[in-house]
């Protein structure tokens, strides 16, 4: 079997939709596919290179970003020259470049649509893209929710429920962090207690929630948060502004290794996202892996409050509301005991069914049915996964 994933980017960019290609592509070399990633380049040339798992990754020439979509004419030429190659492309969406690759190239395999969310906010583009999105749906044998909520909550997706399919993302297993690094952190902010986030600087994510609410938390806690993008020097300069703004620190872009030092220095993870754009909660996920009690934000439709369940994995709070978030942040800090349970049980739950090689087996699972000879058509409406 030979597979495609066409993805907006492959890291080493960051991002939640990168990191589930790569687990992806990683889990499909251990099941012995023939397996390649076709992406944007952050750079006006293309290359050809070969990733530390073996996988090789075409990396296509960019014209640069516009609405945050690579403009990269030469995906849609280099999808057409292996048309009749792959018998899986697996597109990852929502990515507006990738749509109109496909459009272009009509590949002959079968086509995997892998929908991390809908477009939410961007009216404009969501209008201008809906007909080649609607057309993606129509080609497409298979289409791959990451949770039930957002299956079932998606008006996008509502005509297209016989092709759905319910795969969650899966995370690997942490990488033991650096003890000095994590003691250095530890002196850095002695005397207090840590909570982490880490995220995107982007609209959804709530910062400015986050930032409110930290002004609520007691003395000698301290909030970290990792990440980069368009929104950082706002969010720090709303930190700077706010009312006992020294108890929440953007810590900025942050390596692999510092990430694991922070996750391991943390008392607890919060995350305050605010809209369905948060279709799933990478990061908490990550954060449940590592025995971190939760609070986090129960967002309507959204994969995040089934991921993260109130009471087992920690404590959800109503969108947009800085007192409950500090309040149930203050809760968690307050019960060693309670914080230890569901650190526990967060641990469990990623283990049951949420790991990286689950995700890869469920989809490789998915494939074979979609490669049997055709009787009825589409992926049958067949739902897999945890629930």
């Amino acid at each position: 079997m030979r597979v495609l994933q066409v993805s907006k980017f492959y890291p080493p960019v960051h991002g939640g939709i990168e990191a589930v290609a790569r687990d992806l592509a990683r889990g499909f070399v251990r099941h012995g596919l023939a397996t390649e990633v076709l992406c944007a380049h952050d750079r006006p040339r293309t290359v050809h290179e070969v990733d530390d798992a073996g996988v090789p990754v075409t990396r296509a020439a960019s014209l640069g970003l516009v609405l945050s979509t690579s403009m990269s004419p030469a995906l849609a030429w280099l999808l057409r020259r292996r048309r009749r190659r792959d018998d899986i492309v697996h597109v990852h969406m929502p990515d507006p470049m990738a749509a109109l690759a496909v459009w272009v190239a009509r590949p002959s395999g079968r086509v995997v649509l892998h929908w991390h969310s809908d477009v939410v906010r961007q009216r404009v583009s969501r209008a201008l893209y809906a007909p080649l999105e609607r057309w993606l749906l129509r080609r497409a044998d298979a289409v791959v929710a990451t949770s039930p909520p957002y299956a079932e909550t998606s008006a996008t997706l509502a005509p297209w429920r016989d092709k759905v399919a319910c795969v969650p993302i899966g995370v690997p297993a942490p990488r033991p962090a650096d003890p000095a690094a994590v003691a250095a952190l530890r002196r850095r902010y002695a005397g207090r207690r840590i909570v982490f986030a880490l995220g995107r600087m982007t609209y959804y994510k709530g910062w400015d929630v986050l930032v409110d609410a930290a002004a609520r938390l007691p003395d000698d806690v301290v909030v970290l948060v990792g990440g980069g993008g368009e929104g950082l020097s706002a969010c720090r300069a709303r930190a700077a502004q706010a009312k006992k703004g020294a108890r929440i620190e953007f810590l900025g872009p942050l390596a692999d290794d510092e990430v694991e030092a922070c996750f391991a220095a943390a008392d607890l993870f919060a995350m305050a996202s605010t809209v369905r754009a948060e279709a799933y909660g990478v990061a908490v996920l990550e954060a449940m892996a590592r025995g971190l009690a939760v609070v986090a934000t129960d967002i309507p439709g959204s994969g995040l409050g089934w991921l993260h369940q109130h009471g087992v994995t920690g404590l959800k709070v109503p969108v947009r509301d800085p007192a409950a978030l500090a309040s149930a942040i203050a809760t968690l800090l307050a019960d060693d005991a309670l914080r230890a349970r569901c650190g526990a049980a967060g641990r469990a739950r990623w283990a049951s069914g949420f790991t990286a090689e689950t995700m890869a087996d469920e989809m490789v699972a998915l494939y074979r049915r979609l490669l049997r000879p055709r009787a009825g058509g589409g992926a049958g409406g067949e739902t897999t996964g945890t629930t």
